[in-house]
């Protein structure tokens, strides 16, 4: 689903969307009603409405990608520790190959 956006240079594109519920607090027996308002998921852009229609503006500022302060739980996984998979030799990965053909269960992956 997508909704017409207003861009600075006067073209008008097609961003992806979501329905939000409009809520009503003076009628809340009523059917829900809906609109379409697009997703804030674009590095560049921000989406504003003005009346009726929506407008892009350029986002300010930096993203910054988060790390997690503690290890995740399944490195201590050996099977489910892909940097390790990564960093193993042909030797290796071909023997974990052969084990798992002979068990009968393949990588989820």
């Amino acid at each position: 689903m997508t909704i017409a956006v207003r861009f600075p240079d006067g073209s008008i594109q097609n961003v992806p969307a979501q329905l939000r519920e409009i809520s009503d607090p003076a009628c809340p027996d009523t059917a829900p009603r809906f609109e379409r308002v697009p997703l804030n998921c674009d590095s560049n852009w921000t989406y504003h409405r003005r009346g009726e229609n929506w407008y892009a503006m350029p986002r300010v500022g930096s993203l910054s990608i988060l790390h997690p302060v503690a290890a995740e739980w399944w490195r201590s996984v050996a099977h489910m520790d892909e940097d390790a998979a990564n960093a193993m030799g042909p030797a290796k990965r071909l023997r974990r190959q052969r084990q798992q053909q002979r068990s009968g269960w393949d990588s989820a992956a």
